[in-house]
């Protein structure tokens, strides 16, 4: 994974060697600014808001954003695909699902020695690459499940 400092959409292109179009500064820069992993549906409907951009295009942005390393996929538990920002202020870390109302929420990094003590228990392995998504009810599901009011689903 490439680390790319903290910087304007501008500079994180120019210092992943890709050429700054408006709609690749549109893409990144709503990256930059979210708060939880994205869709490629989400990132086309809050940009075409404001500018003219395809879906196609957005889909492409992407994937060249991929393959330079300054983005990763997030997989949701029924497989839909969901993209962060892969930089150096934004470390890999997991993410919760709400079993309520399906929001995406990214938690704070896990300790080196924690996921040491994790890759230890799975003796024989040469592990690569660890994602860690938790499942359960958000702050605000969690409140309305205090009172007794939340109605299970399963988004």
């Amino acid at each position: 994974m490439k680390t790319i400092a903290p910087s304007t959409a501008v500079t994180t292109l120019r210092q992943a060697g890709i050429a700054q179009t408006p709609q690749r500064l549109a893409v990144l820069s709503l990256l930059q600014k979210a708060k939880s992993p994205l869709s490629a549906d989400n990132i086309h409907q809050q940009i075409s808001k404001r500018t003219c951009i395809d879906r196609v295009t957005v889909y492409r942005a992407l994937s060249l954003f991929r393959k330079r390393g300054i983005l990763r996929d997030v997989m949701s538990e029924g497989g839909a695909l969901y993209v962060e920002l892969s930089t150096s202020e934004r470390p890999k870390h997991p993410h919760l699902r709400c079993r309520h109302c399906g929001v995406l929420a990214c938690m704070p990094p896990v300790s080196s020695d924690r996921l040491g003590e994790l890759i230890d228990c799975a003796a024989g392995y040469l592990v690569d690459e660890a994602d860690i998504h938790l499942k359960g009810l958000c702050a605000s599901c969690g409140r309305i499940n205090a009172t007794g009011a939340l109605k299970e689903t399963n988004p």
